[in-house]
C-alpha cells in the first residue's frame, strides 16, 4: 500500500470538484504547448475516484492522486488548480534557461556584475 509522501496534504475529493488535468509521457508527446483540460469529479469510491463522463472515464488513486493505467488510456496528471500547472511548467522553463547558460565549457557570456549578484542569490 503506497502512502502520500509526508509533504503532500491530503486532499478530500468529492463529486462536483473542479480539476485539471496535465497531458504527460504519450499524451504530450508531439505538443508544443502544454495541454491542461478542464474536468469535473464523477464519482468517488473507496480507493479511486472518476475524472469525467462519458464511455471512459479516467481513474486516480484517492491516496496519492495518481492515475489508474490500463487499455489505451491517455497519460494524464491530476492537479486541483490551473495556476500548479503553470507554476510548474515555469519552474522547468527557468531551469533550462539556467542550465544553457552554466551548461558550458567555455566562457560565460556575463558580467562582473551579473555573476556576483548569481553568486549572492545562490550562497542564499
Amino acid at each position: 500500500m503506497m502512502k502520500p509522501k509526508f509533504h503532500e496534504e491530503v486532499i478530500k475529493v468529492q463529486v462536483g470538484d473542479k480539476v485539471y488535468l496535465k497531458a504527460v509521457g504519450n499524451n504530450a508527446r508531439g505538443r508544443k504547448e502544454v495541454y491542461i483540460r478542464e474536468d469535473i469529479i464523477s464519482k468517488v469510491g473507496r480507493k479511486y475516484f472518476e475524472v469525467g463522463d462519458g464511455l471512459r472515464p479516467l481513474k486516480f488513486r484517492i491516496e496519492d492522486k495518481q492515475q489508474k493505467m490500463g487499455g489505451y488510456i491517455a497519460d494524464w496528471q491530476l492537479y486541483f488548480s490551473k495556476q500548479e500547472i503553470l507554476d510548474e511548467e515555469e519552474v522547468s522553463k527557468l531551469q533550462w534557461e539556467i542550465r544553457k547558460v552554466f551548461d558550458t565549457l567555455g566562457k560565460i557570456d556575463l558580467t562582473l556584475d551579473q555573476l556576483r549578484r548569481i553568486k549572492t542569490i545562490i550562497s542564499e
